[in-house]
């Protein structure tokens, strides 16, 4: 360091430490990866930012107030955050960078709202969509260390791919692209979290990256995980050209999204699962890609002003070129209708699954989930708690009873078995196939008119037998 620069340093440290102070709390760190959690629940990786000024978090508040935390390792600071109201402190970082950070509270509002126009061109649709922001968000993943190393987070066979890196390579050290590696590399959850929350943002005729008219957040956190990087995401967008390279691709983004919406069974699954779930309904669906995901698939829905829409965020089913043809084109065409199906199952099978009356039975069954999950394999590293473990047996069972329904006869039991293995040899859900086997042979043998729903009694108590 040069002597000019430490003495602007020490005379920096020395204003810092009589006025600045004495005003906001003083948080020395020499990290810069921080974690947030709301009320005592992690909901949010924070990466200093000294050259916002300030670096804002919002935050959603039902009811009066609740407690923030930033915290990193034994270090932390705390606010008892309420609506309106703004809190601030500073990161001191390496002895020498403030980071002027601010929390907001925000009153919570609904994750969506649907207005009469939305209502009444929406109802009865559904809609196939590679979102703008949604598409900018997952081209950053893909420029991030995780995205380029890590597996299945994005799918790099395509000419597509090759188009972007060669476009977006040049910017690739953006803060956008290094503050959400960061966040990635602290937690995988992460993933998710921001690309969902991209649906809520859009572009407006002026180029600029909004706020949706409909959406707030896409998750069900109190707060959209992406708004914080929305200042580092504008930048990116402009400075790379991101919108002259979305109108470029419009041609392949429409190929795939016919190919999503007409060749995978969507319109049957749909009918399929609102036949077996008489009492759960939605008035739309939206299936939301990208051809970059690699292997994510999540689900939400919602309900506003009379209305529900539920939602499936999956990748496109890319086949893989390079292996033979074991089934024929037409159960082809129904396994690729997985990702979809199961995503949009769970928008019926949760809200059935957490009615009253199963509560205790299911509580009971996964009382042990050493029983259902094996260590160290997915099962027990993302469905550690009843409910779960118990709609994710029901999610492919569920496969197995659609293709009892759509598949060649000739193929089912091959189908059938396919998905055991994968559930448990790889998966790692140990009494999988008995169950699956279990719930085939009740489907086959129910009653003229008794639906999915109407098993419920049965498979539940299943579960609580076999425990």
């Amino acid at each position: 360091m040069t002597s000019s620069r430490l003495l602007s340093s020490l005379l920096f440290l020395l204003i810092f430490s009589n006025s600045f102070s004495q005003n906001l709390p003083v948080l020395a760190t020499d990290s810069l990866v921080w974690h947030v959690f709301e009320n005592g629940v992690r909901t949010n990786v924070w990466s200093i930012a000294p050259e916002a000024r300030p670096d804002v978090l919002e935050t959603y508040i039902k009811g009066e107030s609740k407690t923030v935390t930033f915290k990193n390792g034994s270090d932390s600071i705390s606010f008892d955050v309420k609506p309106g109201n703004t809190y601030s402190f500073v990161f001191l970082v390496n002895k020498k960078d403030s980071a002027f950070t601010e929390i907001r509270g925000i009153k919570e509002v609904p994750r969506a709202r649907f207005s009469s126009e939305y209502i009444a061109t929406h109802t009865g649709k559904t809609f196939v969509e590679i979102p703008e922001v949604y598409e900018l968000m997952n081209i950053v993943f893909a420029l991030t260390d995780k995205g380029k190393t890590g597996r299945g987070m994005i799918h790099k066979d395509t000419p597509y791919y090759t188009e972007l890196m060669e476009w977006f390579a040049p910017y690739g050290n953006e803060p956008i692209v290094k503050n959400v590696n960061a966040a990635l590399v602290e937690s995988g959850g992460t993933y998710s979290a921001l690309k969902m929350d991209a649906y809520a943002f859009e572009f407006s005729d002026q180029g600029q990256i909004v706020q949706s008219h409909v959406y707030d957040r896409i998750g069900n956190s109190p707060a959209n995980h992406l708004r914080p990087y929305i200042n580092d995401l504008q930048a990116f967008a402009h400075k790379s050209e991101f919108q002259d390279f979305y109108k470029k691709h419009q041609d392949y983004y429409q190929k795939l999204i016919v190919a999503f919406r007409d060749s995978v069974g969507i319109p049957d699954m749909q009918k399929w699962l609102n036949t077996n779930f008489p009492t759960t309904r939605y008035d739309s669906f939206k299936i939301i890609f990208s051809p970059l995901v690699g292997n994510n698939q999540s689900a939400n829905w919602f309900s506003d002003n009379g209305f529900r829409e539920a939602q499936a965020h999956v990748n496109f089913p890319f086949r893989d070129k390079t292996k033979p043809g074991k089934w024929s084109e037409k159960a082809m065409l129904v396994t690729d209708g997985n990702l979809v199906f199961t995503e949009l199952n769970h928008s019926f099978i949760n809200p059935e699954g957490e009615k009253p009356q199963y509560k205790n039975a299911i509580e009971k069954a996964f009382t042990n989930l050493d029983t259902w999950n094996e260590k160290g394999k997915p099962a027990a590293m993302g469905y550690n708690d009843a409910y779960s473990s118990f709609h994710e047996h029901l999610n492919w069972g569920l496969v197995s009873l659609r293709y009892t329904d759509f598949a060649p006869k000739n193929e089912q039991a091959a189908l059938i078995s396919s998905i055991e293995k994968v559930l448990v040899e790889y998966r790692g859900f140990k009494k999988f196939g008995t169950f699956n086997q279990f719930l085939v042979g009740l489907y086959k043998k129910r009653k003229p008119g008794q639906t999915v729903a109407d098993l419920y009694p049965a498979i539940v108590q299943w579960f609580v037998d076999n425990r």
